[in-house]
């Protein structure tokens, strides 16, 4: 049986690990790698107190089991599901052994067995014999994670169909992306601290090593001290509580089908509308607010930015600095493109309606407006209590100028992004029950949110000319420009956006149908005045010589090629925005903040030479970047 399911899994990888998503999970083991290493290497680290090397290690151990634990709810699934096996007649404990033998065998399991290699480095330094134990205790410790990370999913399900699971899947996914981006922010206080010669306290050791995680750190501490009743005792924890999980999670797959949670509402937005937003173009803003409101995977989407945000602004409160406070709103607007960047792809084939009625200018307006109206107000309220509470009255112009330039260009970004680079998903009713688990936008994500920032560009110029040249109005001249560059962005795109999908709509309704491009030689056809491509005979009988244009979609980049558009998209960013824009912003208004701004370690007028040259360099990485990017959308028009 577990032979039997490795293979599949096997096949099912080696059949569709291709283009960017191979270059996307090697990347991702590197960087596991790089992680797993760093775990290795710190049981050579010469400590002076004889309990703290094992305190880190059970610490850095527990933070690998719980992002084994989290992984999964933010879409990181199994390759083989266990609905694919529900009508097996097969007993529930040999299937869940099964997939967890499958499970092993994931380069994930390998990161993960290459970190645990440190119990073993950490118990040669206690001697033979908790070396010896080091073994079996780390296996047994892989295995335990594997099966916490199967169960917490299998358990997350139940409640994530309902709004309250979704916002807590929202919150767990926004705190997953603080930790791993600004998570140095809380080592920072511990390395300052008497930590590292005196050990944790007492309360908190006792309590970390009583974690399962930490149950192999037990062991072989225990060994090395000769108490062989405690090491026999973690040792044997570890396969008790993995049966014990395995028959949880085996119980999970006892129900072939799993009926959905129905939300029913009033009359919301049932009235009629009237001014800007009455019309076509108002139903359509009326449906997706409704659809934000109820829709777990929507509500999880309108969770993550704000969360992220919240959480980015407040972080560096814990070593006294609320340097970030006042952009908490302009974060907000930020990510909020990487969640909206895919709404017709998590639609699914709801766009047949809109094609057949021909409302395509009408839908993309109202929900341009409907993101406006789901992430603008939290923005503003944002950052006006943030920037009071921080009291630095210096942000309020670059405040004011930035976030409704970013407002407005996210709200025309979502609109050109969904149509131009729609990733295929379930349609809502053969929706997993995980909210993230839908359609799998990582890179136009990625892409998005470094984009998502450039709209901020006119109103900042405008700002740092005025500090340079120490002209007070020209200040404040940004507000009306970041008005201005938002409006024209949100219309621009949203008209571009809306004509892309009256040209391309039954291609796109053909990708999300079968989940594949359309052939070369559906693309370009004639279409009927409702805008649905006409019958094999109509395009048989189209003039002869003309070319179909080639699908965006059908070209696939390779591997090469991803990994250096990524490349280029993590340095742009990496250099125009910590290493550039920030240093600048700082130098200017005189703020004394290093962290790791490199700019901020040169006299005044180098470290602005550096910042300015970065803002260049990341600025030539991200056309670099975009024009790779966006190749495919341009060549299919």
């Amino acid at each position: 049986m577990v032979g039997v399911l490795i293979r599949m899994k096997l096949a099912v990888l080696r059949n569709s690990t291709t283009g960017g998503r191979a270059a996307w999970m090697v990347t991702g083991g590197v960087l596991g790698l790089c992680c797993a290493a760093a775990t290795v290497l710190l049981t050579f680290a010469d400590v002076s107190h004889p309990g703290v090397l094992g305190d880190l290690l059970a610490a850095v151990w527990l933070g690998w089991a719980l992002s084994w634990m989290i992984g999964p709810l933010w879409g990181a699934s199994a390759v083989l599901r266990a609905e694919h096996f529900a009508l097996l007649p097969l007993p529930r404990p040999r299937l869940a052994a099964g997939l967890l033998g499958a499970g092993l065998v994931a380069i994930t399991t390998a990161v993960t067995a290459v970190a645990f290699l440190s119990l073993i480095t950490y118990a040669a330094r206690l001697g033979p014999a908790a070396a010896l134990v080091a073994v079996p205790a780390a296996a047994g410790v892989l295995v335990l994670v594997v099966l916490l990370s199967r169960v917490t999913h299998a358990l997350f399900t139940v409640v994530a169909t309902s709004r309250t699971g979704a916002a807590v899947t929202g919150l767990l996914f926004a705190g997953l992306l603080i930790v791993s981006q600004s998570g140095w922010m809380l080592i920072v206080p511990i390395l300052y601290s008497d930590v590292l010669t005196t050990g944790f306290s007492p309360l908190f050791s006792t309590v970390l090593r009583a974690v399962p995680s930490s149950w192999g750190v037990v062991a072989v501490e225990a060994a090395g001290r000769g108490d062989w009743p405690v090491t026999a005792a973690a040792l044997a924890g570890l396969p008790v509580l993995g049966a014990l999980l395995l028959l949880v999670w085996a119980a999970t797959l006892g129900t072939p089908r799993r009926s959905r949670v129905t939300i029913r509402g009033g009359a919301y937005g049932t009235a009629p509308a009237r001014g800007p937003l009455a019309g076509p173009a108002g139903a359509v803003f009326r449906k997706e607010v409704r659809t934000w409101w109820r829709d777990p995977g929507r509500i999880t989407a309108a969770v993550v930015p704000i969360a992220w945000a919240l959480g980015t602004a407040l972080l560096p409160l814990t070593f006294g600095a609320p340097v970030l406070l006042p952009w908490a709103g302009a974060a907000v607007a930020w990510f909020a493109v990487t969640s909206a960047g895919n709404l017709y792809g998590d639609d699914g084939t709801a766009l047949w309606h809109t094609l057949t009625t021909g409302s395509e200018r009408a839908d993309v307006r109202g929900r341009q407006w409907a993101y406006l109206a789901v992430y603008g107000p939290v923005a503003v309220l944002l950052s006006a209590g943030l920037t009071v509470w921080s009291g630095y009255t210096w942000a309020w112009p670059w405040v004011v100028a930035v976030v409704p330039a970013l407002l407005g260009g996210g709200a025309g970004l979502i609109a050109y992004a969904s149509v131009s680079a729609l990733t295929p998903g379930p349609d809502p009713r053969r929706r997993a029950d995980a909210p993230l688990e839908g359609a799998d936008a990582t890179g136009p994500s990625y892409v998005l949110f470094w984009v998502g920032i450039l709209p901020a560009g006119p109103p900042l110029a405008v700002i740092v000319t005025g500090h340079l040249l120490d002209v007070p109005w020209l200040l404040w001249a940004g507000l009306p420009v970041g008005v201005a560059t938002g409006v024209a962005l949100a219309w621009w795109l949203g008209d571009r956006a809306a004509a892309r999908l009256q040209e391309r709509g039954p291609e796109m309704l053909h990708t999300m149908r079968t989940g594949r491009p359309p052939p070369p030689s559906s693309v370009g056809v004639a279409r009927s005045p409702l805008g649905v491509a006409r019958s094999p005979l109509d395009v048989a009988s189209s003039p002869a010589g003309v070319a179909p244009s080639p699908s965006p979609a059908a070209v696939v980049a390779s591997g090469r090629e991803v990994v250096r558009v990524l490349g280029c998209w993590i340095g742009g960013g990496l250099l125009t925005f910590p290493q550039g824009l920030v240093p600048v912003i700082l130098i200017l208004v005189g703020a004394d903040v290093r962290s790791w701004f490199l700019a901020m370690y040169l006299p005044p007028p180098w470290g602005l030479v550096l910042g300015v040259a970065g803002v260049v360099a990341g600025v030539a990485l991200f056309t670099t970047a975009i024009r790779a990017t966006f190749r495919r959308a341009v060549d299919g028009r």
